[in-house]
């Protein structure tokens, strides 16, 4: 039997939030993949645990693994660390076991990661829903078994989107793979978490993979060279699964999902037209949103967007390739706020070209913001993920990242200073971010 392992991925700064995140959901994709295919899968989330020291992660480790031999694992950079120990622990208890890392940090860093102390076995680098099961076969296929570790290479050479570190120690890719089609993805295997300690309430939905923007900071499109949404049938059968759970309250939909007008306009009038009542909010691009497509996001019953605004000033948006007016934004921000739908809205601080004066000229900015009580902001710290542009072009953009601890990498630590702010300058307009992020409401800024 396979076992798929989500680390626990909830931040210090979400611990007292009002809810904890979904698991990856792609291993909630790939659970319904391998069920399909007849392939005996489980779950284990280490979210649905509560607070527990490393003590108490051996345990439930050593807990939940007796009867398994092949382990999937996925990861973040800032949780990369962790998952590494989850591994050790693994690999002393069942040292004999398979192990297969995937997620975005393990994609883009798969070859300094495979030479870790042979801790992983593999690694399925990008869309994994048809490398992972494609492995898993070779892996459980009893006529594989007696073929001498040279054959088994030439095999595994001929599945698409895998890594691994051959006989003489080499690492080997064998491609990238081609783009998931992912309107005949199954719907994620949600009634595979076990619910040891709580319920989740929230269910997070995707409703496109790739971006078509090219924002430093991200590193979306390196992960999925292709962008794709999904069609409404698909969305609607996901919804339909999810309210059937009963657990769930609250739907977020994943990611802009205003890329397509089209697209957008179907979305909405999918709600109206199945009267869909549970609530939900998605993320979208508020600077081409029209007052029309306002009062249909309202009219479609949405509770709340997300939006990412980043800085207020033109030069570092467009220096860090985020094609975005600030006016725009203001505008959409308006037509929103008619209509009464609450915003979350998202800055980074210290972006390439960022100065103290930008910095500022964004504080100004988010007072003439029209928000209320019911509005957040969010005010991160630039983080170059592997894989974004921040990282790979990081001399293009005039960045020194010092900064190797990957368990900082969570847009809540300095990780690199420019010519135009050190460390200790962007330290002291951080700790001015987090003071407007608490008190944004333009009477209390200071």
């Amino acid at each position: 039997m396979i076992l798929l392992i989500n680390p626990k991925t909830t931040k210090s700064t979400e611990i007292n939030a009002e809810y904890f995140r979904e698991p990856n959901l792609g291993l909630l994709y790939l659970a319904a993949i391998l069920e399909d295919q007849g392939i005996p899968v489980e779950i284990l989330d280490l979210e649905q645990f509560l607070p527990f020291n490393d003590t108490d992660l051996e345990r439930i480790i050593e807990h939940h693994i007796r009867g398994f031999t092949i382990f999937g694992l996925t990861s973040l950079t800032n949780n990369f660390s962790y998952t590494l120990q989850i591994v050790k622990i693994i690999r002393k208890l069942k040292p004999h076991s398979k192990i297969v890392l995937g997620g975005p940090h393990a994609s883009f860093l798969y070859e300094d990661i495979l030479n870790m102390e042979n801790l992983i076995n593999y690694i399925c680098v990008g869309e994994a829903e048809r490398s992972f099961p494609e492995l898993l076969n070779k892996l459980l296929n009893d006529s594989y078994k007696d073929l001498n570790i040279i054959q088994f290479e030439s095999i595994l050479r001929k599945i698409k989107g895998i890594a691994f570190k051959n006989h003489l120690g080499k690492i080997e890719f064998t491609g990238n793979p081609e783009p998931i089609n992912i309107d005949i993805l199954p719907l994620p295997a949600r009634y595979k978490l076990v619910h040891e300690c709580y319920h989740y309430r929230v269910a997070s939905v995707i409703i496109n993979r790739g971006c078509p923007n090219q924002c430093s900071f991200c590193s979306r499109q390196n992960l999925f060279k292709k962008p794709r949404i999904r069609n409404i049938p698909s969305i609607m059968a996901e919804i339909r699964d999810i309210i059937s759970l009963q657990n769930y309250t609250y739907i977020n939909f994943y990611d802009n999902i205003n890329i397509n007008k089209h697209f957008f306009e179907e979305f909405c009038k999918m709600f109206m037209n199945n009267k869909i009542n549970i609530p939900w909010g998605c993320e979208l691009r508020v600077d081409s949103i029209t007052q029309e497509e306002a009062q249909l996001l309202k009219q479609a019953g949405c509770r709340l967007v997300a939006t990412g605004i980043e800085s207020a000033s033109l030069e570092v948006l467009t220096k860090n390739f985020k094609f975005q007016n600030p006016q725009d934004v203001i505008r959409g921000l308006h037509y929103l706020k008619q209509v009464g739908i609450p915003v979350q809205a998202y800055f980074v601080l210290g972006l390439p070209g960022e100065t103290e004066k930008t910095f500022l000229q964004t504080i100004q900015y988010i007072k003439q913001l029209p928000f209320d009580a019911n509005d957040r902001i969010n005010y991160f710290i630039a983080t170059p993920y592997p894989g974004s542009r921040l990282w790979i072009d990081y001399e293009k953009f005039g960045i020194n990242i010092f900064e190797n601890d990957f368990s900082k990498y969570d847009c809540e630590h300095v990780i690199f200073q420019t010519h135009e702010l050190s460390r200790e300058q962007l330290e002291k307009l951080h700790h001015i971010a987090k003071k407007v992020e608490s008190h944004f409401q333009q009477d209390n800024i200071e």
